[in-house]
């Protein structure tokens, strides 16, 4: 097993499930971008001050701009490996430089200001790594996937962060309660599921781990202050199940 894929087995199950029902040659792409995510998600969780974090999501937009520029790629695992899914999918420079920006609110304090900028975070740090994931499976055909990533990943979002009890304050507007924040995620997700028959069937691996956010936020909804925990065979056998249904 590579170093990549032992980053999203290990810090992001859901999504490194989901690489199974993705073609083999694409399977190493998408967990190139998984585990690009995995290491913004984690700089909030290594560093002893924000700026430290600043420092390092700033390393990953120099690699990033270098990338793109040319310019030899970091000795780094993930960078190298994240190389070779951007060629493969043509991604969108401004996509990944928006998803490590987003990420900066992670390392403050300061409370969301309100939904607009709450889903606006969402679409950013979730939605577009969907429509990424989507772009490496079948760039011709993941624009036709755009508006249900965009729902999707405000739902799913959603329900990560508001199974993070420790860490969730900041993302809850100053009116919203806990209760609001899920009942809007699931809005979002049930939007998202309407559109859903209407995705190119090739795109689908990209949305599989969406199809845990319904578990999650009831999860949430009845047990608010415990961290979401859901056992890695329930939620192997949701996806799975998932992936049967939508063919």
């Amino acid at each position: 097993m590579s170093e990549v894929e032992d980053i999203v087995r290990l810090r992001d199950r859901d999504r490194y499930l989901s690489t199974f029902f993705a073609p083999d040659d694409k399977r190493p792409h998408l967990l190139a971008l998984y585990a690009f995510n995995a290491e913004i998600l984690k700089v909030r969780n290594t560093v002893s001050e924000p700026n430290l974090g600043m420092i390092r999501l700033q390393w990953w937009r120099d690699t990033i701009d270098g990338i793109y520029a040319g310019n030899p790629v970091p000795g780094y695992a993930v960078a190298e490996a994240l190389a070779r899914a951007i060629t493969e999918g043509n991604l969108p420079k401004q996509a990944l430089i928006d998803l490590v920006t987003a990420h900066e609110f992670d390392l403050f304090h300061d409370r969301m200001p309100g939904l607009t900028e709450l889903e606006a975070y969402m679409g950013e740090a979730y939605s577009r790594l969907i429509m990424m994931a989507a772009m490496i499976l079948d760039r011709d055909a993941a624009g036709k996937a755009s508006e249900c990533a965009g729902l999707a990943g405000v739902a799913q979002g959603l329900a990560l962060v508001m199974g993070d009890p420790a860490h969730r304050d900041p993302f809850l507007p100053e009116s919203m309660t806990v209760a609001e924040a899920v009942g809007h995620a699931e809005n979002r997700l049930a939007q998202a599921m309407t559109l859903r028959p209407e995705l190119p069937k090739s795109v689908l691996p990209a949305f599989l781990p969406v199809s845990l956010t319904g578990l999650y936020l009831k999860r949430i909804a009845k047990q608010p202050d415990v961290p979401l925990s859901v056992s890695p065979l329930r939620r192997q056998i949701e996806m799975w199940w998932t992936a049967k249904r939508w063919g």
